[in-house]
């Protein structure tokens, strides 16, 4: 059995907690060295859609729970009671209310202080904060520095932006002593959170991966004891260790620890070469990284990934896994998880000089399903399209965001199925309830956030329905949130329930029709029998009648929602099926293209073989020989030498057909050496035999000229 799946345990080893609490000033929040640094979080303040859930026996609000389904805990944000509608005090508040786990610091036999669980700890659970002095690059350097000069054995530097640094070296908390492995039992997420990466015993070390490469410190011998232990920590050998994605964005990014390491073996050279010292991200390799589109296994991950990355490259590859995400029922969930909110924070701060994934943000949003006006009002995002719109030099950004704000512009809707499965409206608070709520269908009473056109004695509302108030025209609206339909008129009676999503009754009928109690008995009310027009049966029939009359508007509405998602889902397919046969197009114009080449060459080639080649070598020798040979005219002749460069041109040009080369535009020198030498030896031969007629010929002439001389 390996060791990880037998860790040691530590029940029984002495509780130093408060012996090592002398050795720091602890502190309960983290303090900032520049109110800059103080805004690092500021990008998480997202508002959930939970509703209160009182329960009065725990006397406490049991909203946002750990199966609440919460968008920010999914997405790893947390609640505040001033931004969410959730209630006060609602279960998504682990950090504020300082919910850690039971631990004990130990003195260890090589690490000096550990940290144990005291009590089981589940997969997934908040377990520490990580709490420091937070400072910027520069100090943090100058600290490295101080600390080593101190001979400080430990240090406690937590990496929480790229440019912003925990130190928790004389100032923090317990999670100070988390030690550092190989295989750690903790995961880092926002920088500062500490949470539970398996199921840790009781008694068992609790630990992280420093990756101290990325913070500059000097190597030290690793004793943690892990199969996988590298043995060292920081320094060169940590270095491919230190440059592994963090779990949560490798996991955003769709890819595992085996392929990264697989890459960095396979690029160790070229990725020294070019990686920036300080990256503390592969850089190399997400951009070498080919993503696919999200699927439901992951799209939480990645939204979360997406709120709090900083890294573009990062950015860049999950807004494309989000591009290439078609499924209808996917692009609803991120709409859901802050989709408006995060890609408006992404067109914020990218829009400027990305023109690429500006396009991309764009095309997602225009292929959302529609929102209501409240979604995008509360998200800011019409704002940052229209700045982006009236900035950008880009023809296709400009055409894509005005159609999206024309769409936007048009959609009016401003209530309409606001009430969705286990959540409140957005603009009102479910009442305090004796129990948890988790289904809707017993739950009468009114919101507690009321309009001053209601009236203060109405009548109980029907089984199911609840009020709220929309906020722009303070008009009150009723709603049914096991149903998720929603209406301005005041309902009189149930809706009836069918197998899908109802719609209320029409409002003349309603009207008309008063409210009265399922065994068909008149309704009395303060010792009154109620008025009623016609007798039981009538007024029974007309009920029956009503309820088909919904059942069927059910129905129809079921199956125009079933013909939209189908019609989605073929026009998809038919989009991807288009753009699979424009690529089999284009790879096969391709083909042609290269055949047609290969044709053309292959043709070419044959004349090249024979009479061509020896043509084109004439051509070339021609510029060459009679320059080599001019300096015999003025003993030879003119003619001479011109023929004798014609013989040289076509003995040598001749020899190289055999070759069947064709010439060089230019000859090198070794070649025009050997074209000299040859030419050299012709023109002796050529000379001695020229020579050997000269004295004949020149007597001859010389006798004849003394004939002509004498008298």
């Amino acid at each position: 059995m390996s060791k990880e799946s037998t860790p040691s345990l530590f029940k029984d080893a002495e509780d130093k907690t408060e012996e090592a609490k002398s050795k720091f000033l602890e502190i309960q929040e983290c303090s900032y060295l520049s109110r800059s640094l103080g805004s690092i979080g500021s990008k998480e303040l997202m508002a959930c859609d939970c509703s209160e859930d009182w329960d009065d026996e725990k006397e406490m609000n049991m909203a946002c729970g750990e199966h609440s389904h919460c968008i920010n805990r999914i997405t790893s944000v947390e609640c505040t009671n001033k931004s969410c509608l959730c209630g006060k005090d609602c279960q998504n508040q682990r950090f504020q209310k300082k919910q850690y786990c039971d631990v004990k610091v130990i003195q260890t036999e090589k690490k000096g202080y550990g940290l144990v669980a005291e009590q089981p700890i589940s997969e997934g659970a908040f377990v520490y904060e990580y709490i420091g002095e937070v400072v910027d690059e520069e100090t943090f350097r100058q600290r490295m520095i101080d600390y080593d000069t101190r001979k400080l054995r430990h240090f406690y530097f937590m990496m929480l932006t790229k440019d912003a640094f925990i130190d928790a070296t004389d100032r923090g908390s317990l999670a100070r002593f988390c030690n550092h492995s190989c295989s750690p039992t903790l995961m880092l997420i926002s920088g500062m959170g500490i949470f539970a990466k398996r199921s840790i015993k009781e008694g068992e070390e609790i630990t992280f991966d420093y990756n101290v490469d990325r913070y500059g410190a000097q190597s030290q011998p690793c004793y943690c004891g892990s199969s996988n232990c590298l043995g060292w920590m920081g320094g060169k050998t940590q270095t491919d260790a230190a440059l592994l994605l963090p779990e949560g964005i490798s996991e955003a990014l769709g890819v595992t620890r085996a392929q990264e390491k697989a890459w960095l073996k396979r690029n160790k050279q070229a990725r020294l070469a070019q990686q920036d010292p300080d990256a503390i991200i592969n850089e190399d390799f997400v951009k070498s990284l080919e993503v696919e589109g999200l699927n439901e296994h992951d799209v939480n991950k990645a939204m979360a990934a997406l709120m709090k990355a900083e890294d573009r490259n990062i950015i860049a590859k999950i807004i494309d896994r989000v591009y290439l995400t078609e499924d209808a029922k996917l692009n609803s969930i991120i709409v859901r998880l802050h989709g408006y909110k995060t890609l408006s924070q992404v067109l914020k701060d990218h829009s400027s000089d990305e023109d690429d994934l500006t396009e991309k943000v764009l095309q997602i949003l225009k292929r959302w399903p529609s929102m209501t006006r409240n979604k995008i009002e509360s998200s800011q995002i019409e704002d940052v399209v229209k700045k982006i719109v009236a900035d950008t030099s880009n023809d296709e950004i400009r055409e894509t965001g005005s159609e999206l704000l024309a769409d936007w512009s048009n959609n009016t809707g401003k209530n309409e199925n606001v009430a969705r499965g286990s959540m409140s409206p957005l603009y009102g608070r479910a009442g305090r309830s004796a129990s948890p709520t988790w289904g809707y269908e017993d739950v009468t009473e009114p919101t507690t956030h009321e309009s001053p056109h209601s009236e203060v004695e109405e009548e109980e509302l029907p089984p199911g329905w609840q009020q709220a108030v929309d906020p722009n025209t303070n008009t009150p609206y009723y709603y049914h949130s096991e149903l998720g339909i929603s209406k301005w008129e005041r309902p009189t009676n149930s809706v009836p329930k069918g197998p899908s999503i109802p719609k209320g009754p029409k409002q003349s009928k309603v009207k008309q029709q008063p409210q009265q109690q399922q065994t068909g008995k008149p309704k009395q009310k303060n010792g009154k029998p109620m008025q009623r027009d016609d007798d039981y049966s009538s007024e029974e029939s007309k009920l029956q009648k009503l309820k088909e009359e919904q059942y069927n508007e059910i129905r129809q509405r079921e199956k125009m929602l079933q013909d939209l998602i189908q019609q989605s889902q073929q026009e998809a397919e038919e989009k991807k099926r288009l753009a699979e046969q424009a690529k089999r197009d284009k790879l096969e114009k391709i083909k042609q293209r290269r055949r047609k080449l290969e044709m053309a060459y292959s043709k070419s080639k044959t004349p090249l073989t024979k009479e061509s080649v020896e043509a084109l070598w004439t051509k070339t020798l021609a510029r060459y020989i009679p320059n080599m040979i001019k300096k015999h005219e003025a003993e030879i002749g003119h003619e001479n030498v011109k023929g004798c460069a014609r013989d040289l041109v076509k003995i040598l040009a001749s020899k190289e057909a055999k070759k069947e080369t064709a010439p060089p535009k230019e000859l090198d020198k070794a070649k025009v050496k050997k074209l000299k030498d040859f030419t050299g030896s012709f023109m002796e031969k050529f000379l001695l035999k020229f020579r050997n007629k000269r004295p004949k010929t020149e007597k001859g002439r010389t006798r004849g000229s003394r004939r002509h001389e004498e008298p």
